[in-house]
Formats: C-alpha cells, sequence, structure tokens
C-alpha cells in the first residue's frame, strides 16, 4: 500500500475532513469516537498532507487520540513501519506524552525516541510573499478573480492564498470572490493556506463568518485557530473552546495566551466550569 495518498475523500465527509484536518472533522468525530478511530488511525498511518513542509496535523490528531479516548495500541503499531508513518507517530506520541501520557512516553522510550518526539514547530513557507500580498489597483480586481477561478478549476491547491490575499486588500469591492474563497477554504487539502482564504472572507465581507471561526477552533492549523480565538463570537460554546485551549498543554503558546486573553475580556457568563473536550461542547 502506498505511503502517501492523494485520493482524497469528499469534503463534506467525516474521511475528507479528518484529511484536511477541519474543524468541523473534529466535532463531527466526537458524535462517534468509535466510528471515527479507524479513519484517524489511518491519518497516521498514511501521509495526506499536500505539502508536510508546512501542513500541520500533528495537534489535530494528538487531540482526537486523547480527547475521543482511543486506544494508543494502533499508533504504537506504526512505529515498525516505514520511515515516514514512523515519525507521523512519534509527533503524535510526543504531544500526548507532553500532555502526561506515560502510555505514549513508554512507548517513544522503548523505541529510543523520547528525546526527538518533543520538538510544537513546524517550518513555514514563505508563501505570503506573491505579487497578487502588495500591488495592484482596484482595476485589477477582475483579473484576479479570473485567476482564482482558473486555480480552482485546475484543482491548483498550491499558491491561491496569495490571489486571496490581494483581492483582500480590496475589501468589498472584490465581493465577486467570496464564492471561490469560500470553496477553497472548504475543500482545500492544503491547510495551511486555510486561515488566508478566513481572513479573505473576512475582508471581503462574507456572511457566515461566526460559524468558520467558530469551525476554526478545532482546525489542525494554529493559525487558524488563532484567528478562531480572536474573532469567533462569544457563545457558551466558544467560551468553553476557548478555555481548553488556553490549558491544554499540547497547544502552541500563541494560541493559548491569546484564548486566555479573549477569555479575561469577556463578561462572565453564568454556568461556564473549566473546559471540555471537542465532545463536550453544545
Amino acid at each position: 500500500m502506498a505511503e502517501r495518498r492523494y485520493e482524497y475523500a469528499p469534503a463534506g465527509t467525516l474521511p475528507g475532513l479528518l484529511q484536511r484536518g477541519r474543524g468541523l472533522g473534529a466535532l463531527m468525530a466526537a458524535e462517534d469516537p468509535g466510528a471515527a478511530a479507524e479513519l484517524v488511525y489511518g491519518c497516521i498511518r498514511w501521509e495526506w498532507r499536500w505539502d508536510p513542509r508546512v501542513d500541520e496535523r500533528g495537534r489535530y490528531l494528538a487531540r482526537l487520540i486523547r480527547d475521543l479516548e482511543l486506544p494508543l495500541g494502533p499508533v504504537v503499531e506504526v512505529l515498525s513501519g516505514a520511515e515516514e508513518a514512523r515519525a507521523r507517530a512519534v509527533r503524535v506520541l510526543g504531544l500526548l506524552a507532553l500532555g502526561d501520557s506515560a502510555e505514549a512516553r513508554e512507548a517513544l522510550g522503548a523505541c529510543g525516541a523520547l528525546g526527538a518526539s518533543a520538538s510544537a514547530w513546524r517550518e513555514r513557507a514563505g508563501a505570503g510573499a506573491g505579487s497578487a500580498v502588495g500591488h495592484g489597483e482596484e482595476r485589477d480586481v477582475p483579473a484576479l478573480v479570473a485567476e482564482l477561478e482558473r486555480a480552482w478549476v485546475d484543482r491548483a491547491w498550491c499558491g491561491p492564498m496569495r490571489l486571496a490575499r490581494g483581492l483582500a486588500r480590496f475589501g468589498p469591492e472584490a465581493a465577486d470572490a467570496v464564492s471561490l474563497l469560500r470553496r477553497f477554504w472548504l475543500q482545500t487539502p492544503h491547510s495551511s493556506e486555510r486561515a488566508a482564504y478566513l481572513e479573505a472572507l473576512a475582508a471581503l465581507g462574507s456572511a457566515g463568518m461566526a460559524e468558520a471561526y467558530t469551525e476554526s477552533l478545532w482546525d489542525c492549523e494554529g493559525d487558524a485557530r488563532l484567528l478562531g480565538a480572536e474573532h469567533a463570537p462569544a457563545t457558551p460554546q466558544v467560551r468553553a473552546r476557548l478555555a481548553f485551549l488556553r490549558d491544554d498543554p499540547i497547544e502552541e503558546p500563541e494560541v493559548r495566551n491569546t484564548a486566555g486573553a479573549r477569555l479575561a475580556g469577556l463578561a462572565p457568563a453564568g454556568g461556564l466550569r473549566g473546559c471540555v473536550s471537542p465532545g463536550g461542547a453544545g
């Protein structure tokens, strides 16, 4: 069986959501952990990331394993597999060990990977430096929208974030791009570009941003979770998730700090106690 897979399931299905690292996938998985288990393990056994250098999945998968209370055995088994699969398993187990999983620490110690596993920073590409981010005039909007349309038709997942950032500069004047940008946000397998689509949709005045920001609190990408922490509406579900992110030892420091600051700035809400897992947010 091939190590790398690109035949993504449809974006609206649970397999497709988990393969893309979408927040909605984590929420749906929490509704039926037993049914989601093999799908989660499959995202560790096989490489689904469009660009492993920048697309993040480690925390997303570690949280799913931990919060859904899935057995670690199938993850530990991957340690004896191919090198790339082993690296993914080490990453997930390392994060679980950071979150005080004795079983994860024992498994890493047994395979001699305990020290290397603890290393929460990924390489970042300079994808924001495209010719569309700092140049252009309002008259260029139709050309940018047409280029984005071509990218969609060609399923060119690498790079449309530059067009999104270029269009975002024009605000509501580029509203014709909203439908395309939303399609890219929903369906791209290149998760490191998802935050750029979210920012562009907000700048263009797209409807439905409250829902998008809320889902992003469960996203695989730290940049998307950060946007969610900053802008998601202060519903009971969001307050609970912010508390969860603030207190989660495996969360990125910037997201933890932002979630804590956002909570501190919100008026008290009656009945909120501590943090909850995705399955407990309602």
